[in-house]
């Protein structure tokens, strides 16, 4: 049985009846609440209700740290609107909606280095909730489901130069390993055209995160361009493929090569690069320095479930992975591996030498929370971290924004030697 609504088996129909019940205390925080959408879970997780269960879980952090209910109105900044491509556009002769991504006409290297980390991983957020947005809009106006939309990956352009520096092979995993787990099952099936010869050397470094149902997906169309658009005419109707990919779509503007509306080719100019700064933060910071290869951890003792565990920092220099981990009261003081904690806001690189990092997350349960800073990952630097925790008890008062005091980067220097002790390293 395929797995989707009205086409189950008797164990696929257990394995959906028994998601609703261990995720019966959070369904309200879910964007949908039917079988259509727990299904989808599902299916990615070939119907393992522990796993999909987790993901699920998991799933409400995201949503919580990229801003999900207000990611559609927020304006990216101008780099990501400008040289970021990626574009919704038409539907298939299904109803399905295209996404097109032009990605060897991507400066990747100057995307990177122009843009926090966070903002481009909440840019592509945005972007699936926008497929989501099309999806729906598409069920009402044909009277039929869709639940899955087409994705057209133009790789003309693709180089190493480009493309396979260190820094842009980290952004497209990150974005792979979000849209993974935060929209399965949404693909019909993703197309590659003007595929070039070092193709199969990019899609071998994202393949291993994308899950065996995603992997079917994916069908490159090799051959000169004609035989490509060819195939994409019979996918979609010329009257909507745009002409530069064979079909007689052109803009309001009449450019055929449609640019305007699939962003085109351009270098991000190097006077857009971020520059590392000393972001201020709260003469109540600590300060650790975490080692190369390293990583370093604070623990929170929480008495009281339902308190609000809020943090904020700053790096020096470069970014740093940073998490929140938890473990009963008895292991206060106990060093531990991450694995062997359960694992509250997943662990991400988050550019804090840019911008002050700041979030916060209900505690459900009392004991002992862990805020990790890791730089396992730097091979050659140790970084800097000033920062501050706090847990609020329920009614508490929102703290103010650290970012307020002008001088402390300054100020926290004297405070090292406090900090040391109330920093565990982590081995």
């Amino acid at each position: 049985m395929s797995g989707h609504f009205g086409d189950l088996s008797p164990k696929q129909s257990a394995a959906l009846l028994k998601l609703r019940e261990c995720v019966a205390d959070v369904k309200d925080q879910f964007e949908e609440d039917d079988d259509y959408y727990y299904l989808r879970w599902l299916r990615a997780r070939n119907f393992d209700v522990e796993k999909t269960e987790k993901q699920l879980r998991d799933h409400i952090v995201a949503m919580d740290t990229w801003k999900f209910s207000t990611v559609l109105d927020w304006e990216a900044p101008l780099v990501i609107q400008k040289y970021l491509t990626g574009r919704l556009h038409g539907y298939t002769r299904e109803g399905q909606p295209v996404f097109w991504e032009r990605v060897g006409r991507l400066d990747l290297r100057g995307v990177v280095r122009a843009a926090t980390r966070d903002d481009t991983v909440r840019y592509r957020v945005r972007q699936g909730l926008e497929m989501m947005q099309g999806m729906k809009a598409q069920t009402e106006k044909l009277g039929r489901r869709i639940d899955t939309c087409v994705v057209i990956y133009d790789m003309e352009g693709l180089s190493i130069q480009k493309h396979f520096a260190p820094k842009g092979i980290q952004y497209v995993v990150e974005m792979v390993k979000v849209f993974e787990a935060n929209f399965p099952e949404i693909l019909e099936a993703v197309y590659i055209v003007n595929v070039p010869s070092i193709f199969d050397l990019a899609y071998n470094i994202v393949k291993p995160f994308l899950n065996e149902v995603t992997r079917k997906k994916v069908m490159p169309i090799p051959g000169a361009p004609e035989v490509c658009y060819e195939r994409l005419r019979e996918l979609i109707e010329p009257s909507i493929l745009p002409a530069c990919y064979g079909g007689s779509f052109v803009p309001e503007d009449g450019d055929i090569s449609c640019d305007s509306l699939l962003v085109g080719s351009a270098l991000v100019p190097r006077s857009m690069y971020l520059k590392a700064s000393k972001v201020p933060v709260s003469e109540e910071s600590q300060t650790v320095t975490v080692s190369r290869r390293s990583t370093s951890q604070v623990e929170i003792e929480v008495t009281t479930a339902g308190a609000k565990l809020w943090w904020g920092f700053a790096s020096e220099g470069n970014d740093i992975a940073f998490s929140v981990l938890h473990k009963p009261s008895e292991h206060a003081g106990v060093k531990q591996h991450a694995g062997q904690m359960e694992e509250i806001v997943p662990s991400r690189r988050v550019d804090s030498h840019v911008n002050f990092e700041e979030g916060s997350v209900v505690c459900k349960k009392a004991g002992i929370y862990v805020v990790r800073f890791d730089n396992t990952y730097s091979w050659t630097k140790a970084k800097v971290v000033h920062y501050l925790v706090r847990v609020e008890e329920p009614g508490d008062k929102e703290p103010v924004s650290p970012t307020a005091s002008q001088d402390a980067v300054a100020a926290t220097a004297s405070r090292e030697a406090a900090a040391a002790a109330a920093t565990v390293a982590d081995v």
